[in-house]
């Protein structure tokens, strides 16, 4: 496996699913490129695809608490 190919079973649903606001924002095409990635491989939409990277790079960080 390639060290930026992502297993389809890595990724379980963590981010509530309801109305959210709009984002509109420019993307490094290597960022999009593995974003559509994972939506293929997880069969998600590229904004629920989003939100759960983001909710997981959140939580690296410590922006998030490990569990929310």
């Amino acid at each position: 496996m390639q060290k930026n190919e992502i297993r389809k079973n890595d990724l379980q649903a963590e981010v509530y699913r309801e109305p959210r606001k709009h984002l509109s924002c420019m993307v490094h095409g290597d960022l999009m490129q593995l974003l559509r990635q994972v939506a293929r491989q997880q069969r998600w939409s590229l904004s629920r695809t989003t939100d759960e990277i983001l909710l997981r790079g959140f939580r690296v960080t410590g922006h998030l608490p490990e569990e929310s």
